[in-house]
């Protein structure tokens, strides 16, 4: 069995949900995400929280992933968080470019692009 491609943990002390992703989600894999995300934000009072997503080793996005990453960022703006982070290399250019349309196009207006 490979390894997650995400995980999602909830830090209540300094009210920020983590993220990380990893290469390309799978439809399977995919599934399992949002299953998770709804379970692990549900119980939160999400206003007040910051959404940080690592980036790193996210790998860059076909088409279709594109569409699938645009069905999350629509999610986290439901979702209601007070800020939108995502952390890219130095090397991650396009994906930069990439998650900064998507993020227009879902209307995901507090977003901050982190380069670490």
């Amino acid at each position: 069995m490979s390894q997650n491609p995400y995980s999602i943990e909830v830090d209540q002390t300094i009210k920020t949900v983590h993220m990380a992703v990893n290469g390309v989600f799978s439809p399977t894999e995919y599934d399992n995400f949002v299953k998770e995300y709804a379970s692990k934000t549900s119980s939160i009072q999400s206003s007040s929280f910051t959404l940080k997503v690592d980036c790193t080793q996210m790998a860059l996005l076909g088409p279709e992933e594109v569409e699938k990453l645009k069905g999350s960022f629509v999610r986290y703006k439901e979702t209601g968080f007070a800020k939108v982070i995502f952390v890219i290399s130095l090397q991650q250019t396009i994906i930069k470019m990439q998650l900064g349309r998507v993020a227009r196009e879902a209307g995901l207006n507090n977003v901050d692009v982190v380069v670490q």
